[in-house]
């Protein structure tokens, strides 16, 4: 009996110590930072549950807890840090600035790494640079935020192509574009292979992913970091990181802009007064009579301003929400988006919708997560034809056409001006009428599962797919100048992209032994696509209304095309990171890559690279000489190793087969024929990579700085090698040549002032660059494909001791003063003069020199970002130098020779006998006008300093429970720019990602400047 009375006091103890415990009471208190200022936002969980609270805007917070529980207050930025509550209902909570950022997490290829531990070179950009101005596609977001990194918007129409090079071009005839690996996801960013061609550049394939949706962005640039990509990882890897759970509170965040767009500079030509007079003069040269009298040259005055009938004010709106959260088992993001931009030329627009849910997992007992990250995009545009010129070309038809002619003849029908007695157009109806719509459905993501087997040691299997349509419908209607040529015209195209991916990855981290920390990763990937492309065109249809005609309704169809290249790469990689005593690190890679591109004897190669660095900052010496009381770290970097490039035409090691009409008998027969000799030994392009980095943190990481050196060479340059013709070809794809890029990169980043009431912090990155072709091996040099052929300009120059995409062509120093000085080279006064370079008294291709270089000397970017009480502000510098710009547009509408309007100066500006200093040569008809063009007179200076980004912001001091955050701002985008160049922006490429012209512009859509407003809302 006694021994049950003992129990039941036991158990009646028990229940009275635990009822406490269970019982829950309201504990409420204010979460401060250093400077004593409350901290929005904070995140207060109860320890291991799924409850929880956030701080209002002046800190505050109230969460319901038992006595027992503890509470876990975290906040980016912030140590994180635990109260147990104890009996009381008030917490004054200070948090410490979390100063170790040498612990901050990169992510890595087929993995992550401490900063502090990193030996390759590595750029990262965050959310907050992302977001900081309003863009449609991830590329934009990386202008001038990482060095050695060179974004080119070659088109600016809505949606248009983006071309990047990280630390150069390492080849001269294959893709040159990074790697972009999206949650783990590989896709190369081919423009041409993803959209459905056409009269205009290629949509920019990154388009169809949201680039608010991103948490971060690494940028890897060296052998070290880029070699586990081995034959993708000679241009360098982006790896984008998007948004994720995390355990927690849920929240919901709207994100909401509107930019108003117009054109940000303008082409100034010939008003129609003075293009009469223009006129006149040409007629005069050729012994023709003037053509307008000084009375009705009075009455043209102004005439049509032609650019200004197709442009609009344009304007781009973003919405995004995003649901975020979980629990300890589960956590989730979805966000949903849309974009509309319409563009500032009439008729262009692109828009884009479409939704992202990453969502994890956790089970059996937290060993084994299942991730599942994916996202559906669906993109529409309108389009027009623009930087291609030719017949159509808008933007250079709108700045050539005659200003004396109206826009509408008196039955208010379009007027049709002759183009250089070339063509009748009208510009405007080409922008109105025409009809060219893309849509593109993108399904894209990854399913992995990660288990962890043992402490350590874990396993992570993935399948992965990237499905992409296309399809594009193009109307020519009776007021255009291809439906007028064809009785209209309807084209329609679809294209179909399909690649799936598995990966199988293990990785073991560990410390081996005190002071021995050891990170292996082995993995098996394999990766197929396919891509499918069907078009068709008919002409001679019935009606004007591009929604009622189809195929069928055609009198005359077109002869159909279709296509299939298929691809699939499979692969061995492995990679091992030792840290000695936190001071010595070293990095071994390889990947064993196999393609199905490749010629039958080298399928396979080897991709390994090796690092070593060394953290100095760690060294006991080092600590003791009072230098780590400044210095929070000083390392040395050091890695080489080779990496390649696939990214070649599929089936080129082998023969092909066109067909061929053949006479037999009195009939037609259809028949095959070769069209290329195969190649079996064709094999992969290689870089070797030489990289030599310090990185410095000081002032208790207040200020930290990154500095490299590299040098890579690549060699196995797949070329057209020219063969004798006796062989029933021309050229053959061989491994021919090499190339190298060097230069020098520095980024820094400090934090100037930084306590309650104000806050002030800048960074910054200039690179320098220097590429140059070794060697062409067996190929001689060669003009590549020219931009444009009826202007009669070449393309760039190859030949080994030049930069990949240099012009070549006649130096122009003046103009000659008399007849007689002129007579060998069958000139008159006036007339251009060239350097003649052989002195033998004529022109000829002899003369021709090196008359220009695309690529720039460097590069550079600013940013500095103020906070004061609840108001933000930003700007964004960056600039270019030391590049030129072929300006095409200009040598077809300012050769003083066409019929077609001409730049606005040349009246002025042109030789005449008492006007003997000019800068450009006589207005004359009869002048050899392809000379010119082929000349350095239209080689301009493309260095700029550009107004990126503006913004200033408000946080309105919201006190509620329900709101968790709100934000206005305003913003500019391109605001001011400062160049020597004349056409409409320097930063243009009619040529898109081709590697060989770069920088020519002929026919750009004008570069828009943005006013932005916006609000950031958190509930």
């Amino acid at each position: 009996m006694h021994f049950y009375l003992r129990c039941l006091r036991v158990t009646c103890l028990l229940v009275c110590l635990a009822l406490p415990a269970l019982s829950q009471t309201l504990v409420s208190g204010r979460v401060t930072g250093e400077q004593n200022d409350g901290i929005p936002g904070v995140t207060i969980t109860i320890k291991g549950t799924n409850r929880g609270t956030t701080t209002d805007a002046g800190g505050l917070f109230q969460v319901n807890a038992a006595t027992a529980e503890t509470l876990v207050f975290s906040y980016v930025g912030y140590v994180t840090q635990e109260a147990v509550v104890n009996n009381r209902t008030t917490f004054a909570i200070k948090l410490a600035p979390d100063t170790r950022s040498l612990d901050e997490i990169v992510v890595v290829g087929y993995g992550t790494v401490k900063k502090s531990d990193l030996t390759g070179s590595v750029s990262t950009i965050k959310a907050e640079a992302i977001k900081e101005m309003p863009v449609v596609s991830v590329d934009q977001a990386i202008q001038s935020r990482a060095p050695g990194v060179q974004v080119t918007q070659s088109s600016a129409a809505p949606g248009g192509g983006i071309s990047i090079r990280v630390r150069g071009a390492n080849s001269i005839n294959s893709g040159s574009e990074p790697l972009y690996v999206i949650d783990g996801f590989p896709m190369y960013p081919d423009n041409a292979a993803i959209g459905t061609s056409g009269n205009r550049q290629a949509t920019n394939a990154m388009a169809t992913i949201n680039p608010n949706e991103i948490e971060s962005i690494e940028i890897l640039k060296d052998a070290s970091a880029t070699s586990i990509y081995g034959s993708r990882g000679s241009n360098g890897v982006v790896l984008i990181t998007t948004k994720r759970g995390k355990e927690g509170q849920s929240r919901v965040d709207y994100e909401g802009s509107y930019s108003a767009q117009t054109i940000a500079r303008n082409i100034d030509v010939l008003n129609g007064g003075d293009y009469a007079r223009y006129l006149n003069i040409l007629e005069r040269s050729q012994g023709g009579s003037p053509r307008f009298t000084d009375a009705q040259i009075s009455q043209i005055g102004a005439g049509t301003n032609w650019m200004d009938a197709i442009s609009q004010t344009g304007g781009l709106s973003s919405h995004q929400l995003s649901f975020t959260g979980g629990n300890k088992a589960m956590r989730y993001a979805f966000v949903g988006n849309y974009l509309d931009n319409k563009g500032v030329i009439k008729n262009t627009f692109f828009n884009r919708y479409g939704f992202r849910l990453n969502l994890d997992n956790d089970f059996l007992n937290g060993r084994a997560t299942l991730s599942n990250s994916w996202s559906f995009n669906r993109t529409g545009s309108s389009n027009v034809p623009t930087d291609r010129g030719g017949p159509g070309g808008i933007i250079i038809t709108a700045l050539g056409l005659d200003p004396t002619v109206p826009v509408y003849n008196q039955n208010g029908n379009y007027n049709y001006p002759s183009y250089d007695q070339r063509f009748n157009i009208n510009p405007l109806a080409e922008a109105q009428e025409g009809y060219d719509r893309d849509n593109i459905n993108r399904l894209f993501g990854t399913t992995a599962l990660t288990i962890n087997i043992v402490e350590g040691l874990k396993f992570r299997t993935s399948l992965g797919a990237d499905l992409v349509n296309a399809n594009r419908t193009t109307f020519y209607n009776s007021s255009t100048f291809t439906g007028r040529q064809y009785s209209r015209q309807l084209e329609k195209a679809n294209r179909n992209v399909n690649s799936l991916l598995n990966e199988n990855i293990l990785s073991y981290n560990r410390q081996v032994a005190p002071g021995h920390n050891l990170d292996v990763t082995l993995g098996y990937t394999y990766q197929v696509e396919s891509n499918l492309f069907t078009a068709a065109a008919t002409r001679d249809l019935p009606s004007d209304d591009p929604l009622s005609v189809n195929m069928q309704n055609g009198s005359k169809p077109q002869i159909p095309t279709s296509g299939r290249q298929d691809w699939s790469l499979q692969s061995l990689l492995g990679r091992v990171n030792y840290n000695l005593k936190d001071r010595y690190l070293f990095t071994v890679t390889f990947r064993r890559d196999g393609s199905s591109k490749f010629g039958p004897n080298n399928k396979w190669a080897t991709f390994p690279s090796g690092a070593i660095g060394w953290r100095l900052a760690n060294e006991p010496f080092f600590v003791n000489s009072g230098l780590g009381k400044v210095f929070n770290d000083v390392k040395f970097r050091a890695s080489y190793g080779l990496t390649g490039n696939s990214q070649i035409p599929v089936y080129r090691s082998l023969g092909g087969l066109v067909p061929f009409n053949y006479v037999l008998g009195s009939g037609l027969v259809a028949g095959y024929g070769p069209d290329r000799i195969a190649n079996p030994d064709l094999k992969w392009e290689s870089t070797t990579m030489l990289n030599l980095g310090l990185d410095v943190a000081l002032l208790n990481n207040r200020l930290s700085m990154t500095f490299d050196v590299f040098s890579n060479k690549t060699t196995d340059l797949l070329l057209d090698v020219s063969i004798p013709q006796s062989t029933g070809f021309s050229t053959i794809m061989l491994n021919s040549g090499s190339l190298s890029n060097k230069g020098i990169e520095f980024s820094t980043n400090y934090k100037i002032i930084n306590n309650k009431s104000f806050k002030w912090d800048i960074s910054g990155n200039i690179s320098l660059l220097r590429n140059k072709i070794l060697d062409l091996g067996t190929s001689t040099p060669f003009f590549a494909n020219s931009t444009s052929g009826h202007l009669g300009v070449f393309g760039s120059w190859v030949e080994a001791g030049n930069s990949i995409g240099v012009w070549k062509g006649y130096k122009y120093v003046g103009q000659f003063q008399t007849d007689e000085e002129g007579k060998s080279f069958a000139a008159l006064a006036g007339y251009p003069k060239y350097e003649d370079v052989n002195g033998d008294g004529k022109y000829s291709a002899d003369d021709y020199v090196i008359i220009g270089n695309p690529n720039p000397k460097f590069t550079w970017g600013f940013n500095s970002s103020v906070k004061f009480q609840n108001f933000d502000f930003s700007i964004f510098f960056r600039g270019v130098h030391g590049n030129d710009v072929r300006n095409l547009q200009q040598s077809e509408m300012g050769d003083g020779v066409q019929k077609i309007n001409q730049v606005a100066n040349i009246l002025s500006d042109s030789w005449t006998p008492t006007n003997t200093g000019a800068s450009r040569p006589i207005i004359d008809g009869r002048r050899d006008f392809i000379s010119f063009r082929r000349s350095s007179f239209f080689i301009q200076d493309g260095s700029f300093v550009r107004l990126q980004n503006i913004a200033l912001g408000y946080t309105l001091p919201v006190v509620s429970k329900y709101i968790r955050n709100a934000r206005l701002y305003v913003s500019g985008q391109n605001l001011f720019l400062i160049t020597k160049y004349k056409g409409f922006d320097p930063e243009v490429n009619n040529q898109g990602q081709n590697n060989l012209n770069r920088g020519d512009d002929y026919d750009a859509y004008p570069r828009a400047r943005m006013m932005t407003v916006g609000v950031n809302l958190g509930i």
